[in-house]
């Protein structure tokens, strides 16, 4: 068993073999997810997948990490067959990719570091006189979705992770601080609770009501503000929006986050299995148009399944997709001073909130929970 990933789930409050951690079931998801890629192959005639985005090998290796640089590219390729797994990657990384990162069985082939072409050139030679398909070729969501029960129970270890520590650090924040301030306190919370954050945006008081993707500045946070987290670890991210006010809460802010409810709701009970993209963003339009803001969905995007992104796809008019039981799925319906976001798992008796902690401040809308705006 690899020690890393072991110790990780314990991090995130889980005994190994709750995440799949053990070698048995490492090699059992690998089993299915080759057979999964199997009805891929057949579709495009190939024998071989070569996988180099990230997301791709994140899903194959069972929650592989195999990026150094955060935000580079990965520092291995794949090749996917029908018979296994094999990776590609530098003498620097071969041992330990091997030992704390990889399923079992998986063949492992080092280059030199010191030979810019070295890697592609092992990749050509494994397929050589095979057909084959790359991840740049193919969409491979129908490949990741819906998550294996071992990969729910992750998505869930890191939602529960992330929404604790997110309560915690929220109370000693201050208006004071700076949005980079603020930021780097979340941060800091979230990965001692064992998880990464690729995405940590944040809208103080200045910026909240017109900016959707707020990467954090050095403006002061402000009596009223957003945060908005993608938290990740074993390559899968869970995604949650909360809103904190210093003092009595705008009346604004109380408006719009009370259209936002309505529009979320509508979105949440569309969100059935068999149900299409679009058929939730219709939903969403009409609650949009009830609510007084008719518009308001074309200024940002109203979410989708995840998994191995933060969406896997957005949902949008034309979107023909469906919803499958399994798919994990985070929709954001927001307004200027208003937001509502928590990932959510479909399952054939409804949907479960992954990104859930009681001791924040809430609400009922329809029947569900949903996130107040904390006001310290």
């Amino acid at each position: 068993m690899s020690e890393v990933l072991a110790a990780a789930a314990r991090r995130l409050g889980f005994e190994p073999a709750a995440l799949g951690f053990d070698d048995a079931a490492r090699r059992d998801e690998l089993r299915r997810k080759l057979e999964r890629a199997g009805p891929l192959l057949d579709a495009h005639e190939a024998d071989a997948l070569w996988l180099r985005r990230a997301e791709n090998l994140a899903w194959i290796t069972g929650g592989g990490d195999l990026r150094i640089n955060r935000e580079g590219a990965p520092v291995a390729d794949a090749v996917v067959t029908r018979e296994g797994l094999t990776i590609v990657t530098s003498r620097i990384e071969a041992a330990r990719l091997e030992a704390e990162e990889l399923p079992p069985d998986t063949r492992v082939e080092a280059v030199d570091w010191y030979d810019a072409g070295a890697r592609g050139r092992r990749v050509a030679g494994l397929l050589q006189g095979r057909s084959w398909i790359d991840d740049g070729d193919a969409d491979l969501v129908e490949l990741r979705q819906p998550l294996l029960p071992v990969e729910q129970a992750r998505l869930a270890a890191i939602g529960a992770a992330a929404s604790r520590a997110l309560t915690g650090v929220a109370g000693d924040l201050s208006p004071g601080m700076s949005e980079r301030d603020v930021v780097a306190r979340v941060h800091g919370a979230l990965r001692a609770a064992g998880v990464d954050l690729p995405v940590a945006l944040v809208a103080g008081e200045r910026r909240f009501g017109w900016v959707r993707h707020p990467l954090a500045t050095d403006l002061p946070f402000g009596e009223l503000g957003l945060l908005v987290l993608c938290a990740m670890r074993f390559g899968l991210v869970a995604s949650l929006s909360r809103t904190i006010a210093f003092g009595a809460l705008p009346t604004r802010a109380a408006v719009a986050q009370r259209k936002v409810w309505r529009v979320e709701a509508a979105m949440l009970a569309a969100s059935r299995v068999g149900a299409a993209g679009r058929d939730v963003l219709a939903a969403a339009r009409a609650a949009y148009a009830d609510v007084g803001d008719p518009g308001a969905w074309e200024d940002h995007h109203q979410g989708g399944p995840a998994g191995y992104l933060p969406r896997d796809w957005l949902a949008t008019p034309d979107e023909g997709r469906t919803l499958e039981a399994g798919m994990a799925l985070a929709w954001n319906p927001s307004l200027p001073w208003g937001k509502s976001e928590d990932t959510f798992l479909l399952e054939e008796r409804g949907l479960r909130n992954l990104t859930w902690d009681e001791r924040w401040p809430h609400e009922t809308i329809d029947g569900r929970s949903r996130a107040a705006v904390r006001v310290l």
